[in-house]
Order: C-alpha cells, then structure tokens, then sequence
C-alpha cells in the first residue's frame, strides 16, 4: 500500500469514527431528543459528569423543541450511518443501485439538517443565547479573538456561514451527478467537503474534552467545571478548531485523490 493510499484510508477511519461517535453523542450521551439520554440524566453520576463541561440547559433544551429534534438532530443521526457508506473508497463501484438511493436519502437529510438549523436560529437557541445567562450574547466567546472588533462580525453569523457552506456543499456535490454532463471526481470532492463541514460538529466535542484535559493537567481537576466564563469560549472554540481541522484535513484528502497527472498540474 503506498503513502498516499494510507494516508486516504487512516481519514477514511477517522471519519467513520466520528460518524459513530455521533450516533452514539445522539442516541445515548448528550442528546437531547433520545429517551436514552433522558433516562440517563436521572442518574446523579452522569448529570455531574455534564454539568462539568456544559451548563445542563445546552444539554436539554430540545426536549421542548420537537422541530429541532425532528428536522436537525435526529436526521443528522440517519446521516452519520449513511456518510461512511457514501465515501467508502469502493462502494460506488461495489454498490452502485444503493450509493445512488443512499445519496439520494443522504442529500435529503442534509436538506432537513439545514432547514432544522434555521429552526434552532428562529427560536434564538444558540448557545451563546440561551444557555449562559449570566453572560452577555457576545461576552466571552473566545480566549484568542474577540469578534466585537470587527464591525457587523458577532459568532452567529460564524454559525451562519458554517451552515451555508455545510448546503453549498451537500448542493454542489449534487449537482455534479445530477446533471450533464456528469462530473464523479467533484462529486466526490465536494461530498469529502460536506461530509467535512458536518463532523466539524464532531471534532468540536473532541477539542471540548482536550480543553478540559488541558485545564486539568494546567490548573488543577475541576478547574473549569461549571465555571461559565471557561465553559463558553470552550465550546465556541472548540467548533472553530474542529472547522480548521475538519477543512485542513478533507482538502489534503481532495488533493491526494487526485490523479498524479492533475496533481503535477497544481504544483
């Protein structure tokens, strides 16, 4: 197997990985909208254990929010089972009649994901909003940059961009199969860069528990925990490190795939 082969297969690994851990995020741990987890925050164990990362209304506040649990959380489930399947190097060629239904099925829950971000944007529950009350909006939302500075710049329209290029992307990779003529090699770049821009949400749980780790080893254990003015530029950092990540990451993948021929071009 040569570099650029494993190289491709150890993201493939990482991206199934974070596609599981999703699902499992969603239906057991911190997700709101399964009975699971519901049943989970009666036990006194676990609640502390959250209550140590992120303030509990982050955790519950779908619960009395079926839209965004109908149109945003549970579907984002549906596509993490499907994701790993659609960027699976061979089941295209393998599974032709399913990759074309499952991308079909794939493209519609992006389009639901979506809808289900501007339910969440409506009803004003961004974490920034609605789950540190005793801070102001745009009042510690970062430990390196201040968004404030910026004329017209606040973090919700960060949110806002991520979600645009999260349906830019899912359209964009649509399109290249869905019309003449028929471009595969874009349609399997932009459905790497969508596929990306959704476990960007993934990489941010990962980059909360290093935050966590780091304080921890720095500070002392605890030294965060349920402290608002830590656990909220935590958590707004946390999904701008897993961007950074999740687009370095997907556009070295775009660049290996290529051919050596187009890639000679490039250089």
């Amino acid at each position: 197997m040569t570099a650029r082969a494993s190289a491709l297969g150890a993201a493939y690994a990482c991206a199934a990985a974070l596609c599981g851990m999703m699902i499992v995020w969603i239906a057991r741990a911190p997700g709101s909208c399964a009975p699971a987890y519901l049943s989970a925050m009666k036990d006194a164990s676990f609640r502390e254990a959250s209550d140590r990362a992120v303030p509990r209304t982050l955790l519950t506040k779908y619960q009395t929010n079926f839209a965004v649990c109908a149109t945003h959380v549970l579907p984002a489930s549906a596509w993490c089972a499907i994701a790993p399947f659609q960027i699976h190097p061979t089941a295209r060629k393998r599974f032709p009649k399913a990759h074309r239904i499952a991308g079909r099925v794939f493209f519609a829950l992006s389009a639901a994901m979506t809808y289900g971000y501007g339910v969440i944007h409506a009803r004003d529950l961004h974490f920034h909003a609605n789950d540190f009350p005793s801070l102001k909006r745009e009042e510690c939302v970062s430990f390196w940059f201040d968004y404030g500075k910026i004329p017209g710049l606040s973090f919700v329209r960060i949110e806002h961009l991520g979600a645009a290029w999260f349906a830019f992307t899912a359209c964009a990779a649509y399109a290249a199969v869905a019309f003449p003529p028929r471009n595969f090699a874009a349609h399997r770049a932009w459905t790497w860069r969508h596929v990306a821009a959704g476990l960007s949400v993934a990489l941010q749980r990962v980059f909360i528990a290093l935050h966590h780790v780091y304080f921890n080893a720095a500070h002392g254990f605890g030294h965060a925990h349920g402290v608002p003015e830590l656990q909220k530029p935590i958590f707004a950092d946390s999904l701008i490190f897993g961007v950074v990540v999740a687009v370095v990451a997907c556009e070295s993948c775009v660049a290996l795939a290529r051919p050596p021929r187009d890639r000679a071009k490039k250089s």
